[in-house]
């Protein structure tokens, strides 16, 4: 049997469902609970969104987010049967998900404000999750967002951070050039469990029994704001770069299974200041 969201099929083996069309069907895959933990729940995340309000400017179904049409109006040929039809009722079965870099690009904007003293730099990141039916990042607890904060000098040296969060040693220490960011001023965004039998942290074993510990994530339309100073030992101009990084699993894991998976920037500032 054939089951599919268009309603003139044939009787016989096919069979129309309105439910493939409705976010409830994502539900099955996108909600789990493990030993008492929500561990990813990307579907009530939308539910509790403006997205899930059909009254609402912003309201969107996954599969018109993530299975938009193509534009085709015929996806089977005229003459084996196939009828010309309305491309909105025609979905996308490419399924736009983390692996496609243009599409995830899309899921947050990055803003940057500098305000410099006589001896002190203030930076002001704001990250807007305003086109996400559900937080950033969602589903699998591997996932991180990650903001990178650098101020240098004229002579590309890095200004000493005087305030402002510093990204944790989980993002591991080193080469930044290679994605080692930790001590670097930043910060994460990121469900973390805990193990309970051993109180490993961060874990993505969530099949071991599991808490939560802290989850800072941003949800639906709403903005996560951090801000950094710097002391700028009088140099004549200061460069900042800000980069909002996605990062698919904990480093230290990638690392350990040799797992080939790069970073994607998600949006990148940069300022020169006088």
């Amino acid at each position: 049997m054939f089951i599919g969201p268009l309603d003139d099929v044939a009787p016989g083996e096919d069979t129309y469902s309105p439910h493939q069309s409705q976010s409830e069907f994502c539900a099955a895959c996108h909600y789990e609970v493990f030993w008492d933990t929500v561990i990813y729940n990307s579907y009530g995340e939308w539910l509790e969104s403006e997205y899930a309000d059909p009254q609402s400017t912003h309201y969107q179904t996954c599969q018109g987010c993530h299975m938009p049409s193509s534009g085709t109006d015929l996806f089977a040929r005229i003459q084996a049967g196939g009828l010309f039809r309305d491309p909105e009722t025609i979905a996308s079965y490419k399924f736009l998900r983390i692996g496609d870099a243009d599409f995830m690009r899309l899921s947050a904007d990055l803003s940057v404000t500098a305000l410099r003293s006589s001896d002190s730099l203030d930076v002001i990141a704001t990250i807007e999750n305003n086109q996400t039916g559900h937080h950033l990042p969602t589903d699998s607890p591997m996932r991180q967002l990650i903001l990178v904060v650098s101020a240098t000098d004229k002579d590309s040296l890095p200004l000493a951070q005087v305030e402002g969060p510093s990204l944790p040693n989980w993002t591991d220490v080193g080469a930044p050039a290679k994605g080692y960011y930790g001590g670097l001023p930043g910060t994460t965004y990121a469900k973390i469990l805990e193990e309970v039998w051993n109180q490993h942290s961060p874990s993505a074993a969530y099949w071991n029994q599991t808490r939560i510990i802290s989850d800072n994530r941003i949800p639906a339309l709403t903005s996560a704001v951090s801000s950094y100073s710097f002391r700028t030992n009088g140099s004549s101009q200061i460069y900042i770069d800000v980069k909002l990084i996605y990062r698919r699993a904990f480093i230290e894991l990638r690392d350990l299974k040799n797992w080939d998976i790069e970073d994607l920037i998600i949006s990148e500032a940069h300022l020169v200041v006088q």
